[in-house]
């Protein structure tokens, strides 16, 4: 599901990754006479997952200038906030974030450049740690500046992760856009206002797709059902009841970029296209969008289980090509609530140069995966 062209100028992106190239120093502190005027806070408190022997963890944080003049970030140390004299366990230096960081209502630019006042920028943040190594329970975060630091309050760290089952069948499955901090990743970067909130509902979103040779169709690239993916069967992730549907929007013949010209005109009611709502519990919700038009099987209140199909991949609403568009949040209107991470119980990752299969349990893929989903 790609967001809206107007949201670029919402997004600032800032990758931390405790296993990357970065020096992993504290940022030096410095002494200012005044409170540094920024207003930092955290969008959503992160839940970390694992996938190839790392534990993920993906948030933002968004910084607004309260001052008259620009403000410029230097850097950020993100801290375990249960054992605060443990080194960072992610460090971004002003150098990293030059190529990493946009500002709102502002185009790339090539240097950082400072928050201007009354402005915000926002840090999509990435924390990786290795396996074997202590969660932390809380996170603390220092950020640096010209004129001093700042060290924020202590955000928690959540616990509460969904083993879930498989969506599909079969193999040659790609995780498009799936968990990454790649600023190219509209998911992640899929920030979205409705009734003045301000949330990421397709922050860790999967669009699971078909691809064979390099390629997700044979034949006419315009026609649907061209596209491997297109009409395969769709599976509840878990044990859930119905608590939203939508059905008879027509597929898109596909096209992207300015080859796009969707069936009808796309608009925040019928942006999903054809969906299903699934209620996992405890407040989460599986949202199946881009379904086919009169495939879905199931109504409002239905109680399905886990591996039950429940419609079929289609090309409605907001989509380029046949594909659909996986995510769990915290609320069952579409693009109000906020991604959510969880598991999938058993999947298999395909060597990209050999095809071997390697077997995957209680993990969720990362972006541009191959994977088998077995019969």
């Amino acid at each position: 599901m790609r967001h809206l062209s107007w949201l670029a100028c919402l997004i600032a992106t800032t990758a931390i990754n405790a296993s990357s190239g970065y020096a992993q120093e504290p940022i030096p502190q410095k002494k200012t006479p005044w409170p540094i005027a920024v207003h930092a806070r955290i969008l959503y408190a992160p839940t970390p997952f694992p996938s190839e022997g790392t534990q993920h963890l993906f948030y933002e944080v968004l910084l607004t200038n309260f001052s008259d003049s620009p403000i410029q970030l230097q850097g950020i140390d993100v801290l375990d906030g249960d054992r605060p004299a443990r080194a960072p366990l992610a460090s971004l230096p002003a150098t990293a974030l030059a190529s990493l960081t946009r500002t709102v209502g502002h185009d790339d630019a090539a240097t950082l450049p400072p928050i201007p006042a009354g402005g915000t920028q926002v840090v999509f943040i990435e924390v990786r740690i290795p396996e074997g190594q202590p969660l932390p329970g809380r996170l603390v975060h220092r950020l640096s500046f010209g004129s001093g630091s700042i060290t924020m309050t202590a955000i928690p760290v959540h616990r509460s992760l969904k083993i879930l089952g498989r969506p599909v069948t079969g193999s040659d499955w790609i995780a498009a856009d799936a968990p990454s901090n790649d600023p190219d990743n509209h998911h992640r970067r899929g920030l979205f206002i409705n009734d003045g909130a301000l949330t990421d509902s397709r922050r860790l979103a999967i669009d699971w797709k078909i691809m064979k040779d390099g390629k997700s169709y044979r034949g006419d690239a315009k026609a649907a059902a061209s596209y491997f993916a297109y009409g395969q069967p769709l599976l509840a992730i878990g044990d859930a009841k119905v608590v939203s549907v939508e059905d008879g929007h027509p597929d898109n013949p596909a096209g992207h970029g300015v080859d796009f010209h969707p069936a009808e005109p796309v608009t925040i009611d019928n942006i999903g296209g054809n969906l299903v709502v699934l209620d996992l519990g405890d407040g989460q919700y599986a949202h199946y969008c881009h379904m086919k038009t009169g495939s879905i099987r199931v109504r409002v209140g239905d109680h399905v289980r886990k591996g039950q199909v429940i419609g079929a991949i289609g090309s409605s609403g907001d989509a380029r090509e046949p594909h659909v568009h996986l995510e769990v949040t915290d609320a069952i209107k579409t693009m109000t609530g906020e991604g959510l991470p969880y598991v999938i119980d058993h999947y298999s990752v395909i060597d990209p140069k050999t095809g071997a299969l390697s077997s995957r349990t209680n993990q969720l893929p990362l972006d541009d995966m191959m994977i088998d989903f077995g019969r």
